[in-house]
């Protein structure tokens, strides 16, 4: 049975050919999607033309190494996960990586149990980050929804259906409402009550007087 790959895509940058062929073997076993690089300049290149999830890299390599390669990365998009590997335990380097901003360092000869759990640390950070940005964005959306529902509930416009005798007025469903009624229920306008000259003269003839 095919193991399910995971949801990247990886660029890979290696000079030494027998390595890059090992390891990117393992990653098209693993990943959706592979680039795969010579040098940092070209890696660097792919990932302005494919903007992989994460960067795998050697780091010397010729034209450009991969510490610099991973410092124009960082720069062009700070969350890129990057995993660093080399033969090279010097201390330099490794703080070096630090201050770049390497997420994972894997020493060579690259152990497969070793790489294999450093890659899906990286996976996991980007799978909660997708979720994270999903969510949000449902959440936008829903705002937005009901943004707009409420600006059609509370806005009136176009024909309204109003009876000429006793001014009510019919609503979407066909009943007939007082016109108080409606517009509290279509709109943000509030009320207060009183009563108008002819109103009060009606029907209170013994009390109006005319100014």
């Amino acid at each position: 049975m095919e193991e399910t790959k995971l949801d990247l895509a990886v660029l890979y940058a290696e000079d030494e050919e027998i390595t890059r062929t090992m390891v990117s073997d393992m990653l098209r076993r693993k990943v959706r999607e592979l680039y795969v690089a010579k040098d940092g300049q070209e890696g660097l290149e792919l990932f302005r033309g494919k903007a992989p999830d994460i960067v795998v890299t050697d780091i010397r390599m010729p034209v450009m190494d991969g510490l610099r390669m991973t410092r124009e990365i960082k720069a062009l998009r700070r969350s890129t996960q990057i995993i660093v590997t080399s033969a090279h335990s010097d201390t330099g380097y490794l703080l070096e990586c630090i201050d770049i901003g390497v997420d994972r360092y894997v020493m060579k000869p690259i152990s497969k149990l070793k790489f294999f759990n450093a890659l899906e640390v990286c996976a996991d950070i980007i799978m909660l980050e997708r979720k994270v940005k999903q969510q949000n964005e449902e959440r936008e959306r829903l705002i937005r929804e009901l943004q707009d529902a409420l600006a059609t509930v509370k806005k009136l416009s176009g024909l309204i259906p109003i009876c000429a005798s006793c001014k009510k007025i019919r609503d979407d469903s066909g009943y007939w409402n007082q016109i108080e009624l409606y517009i509290r229920e279509h709109s943000e306008a509030e009320f207060t009550h009183g009563l108008c000259p002819d109103c009060a003269k009606q029907l209170y003839p013994g009390y109006y007087k005319e100014e």
